[in-house]
């Protein structure tokens, strides 16, 4: 029998979880997307807060969940968000229903991880490249 090495597991456990991880998050974007896209594209999404060549590639999929990210954060951070380039000037987020709002929360929250994840993937294989050579 072959002996599992720690570095092989931490290694495999990293990239299962990035992956799982994105999986969650696409299919929730998907979703999220759906849901937020009709409610705030007619106040968001017009040129004040995006120039006329990202009006133009936003509103087609697959750029447009890049659209509906934007739309998630500030629904979720919203204090941290309106003062941003991308939404500088805009007084009030638009209201929507609490568990939209939580939503985007737990997808903040989610996105957040995956980034750790893949950070911590890309330091352990440079380790890993750096302790093997």
């Amino acid at each position: 029998m072959q002996e599992v090495s720690l570095v092989g597991v931490i290694g495999a456990g990293l990239f299962i979880s990035g992956a799982v991880l994105v999986s969650i998050l696409l299919v929730f974007l998907i979703i999220m997307h759906n849901i937020l896209y009709p409610r705030l594209d007619p106040i968001l999404f017009r040129e004040p807060w995006f120039n006329s060549a990202q009006l133009d590639m936003f509103s087609t999929w697959p750029l447009s969940l890049i659209k509906s990210m934007n739309y998630m954060f500030l629904i979720a951070y919203p204090g941290f968000f309106l003062n941003r380039k991308r939404f500088n000037g805009l007084k009030t987020v638009p209201p929507v229903q609490p568990s939209i709002k939580a939503a985007c929360k737990v997808y903040f929250i989610l996105h957040f991880l995956t980034v750790i994840i893949a950070i911590s993937l890309f330091v352990f294989l440079a380790w890993y490249s750096f302790y093997q050579g």
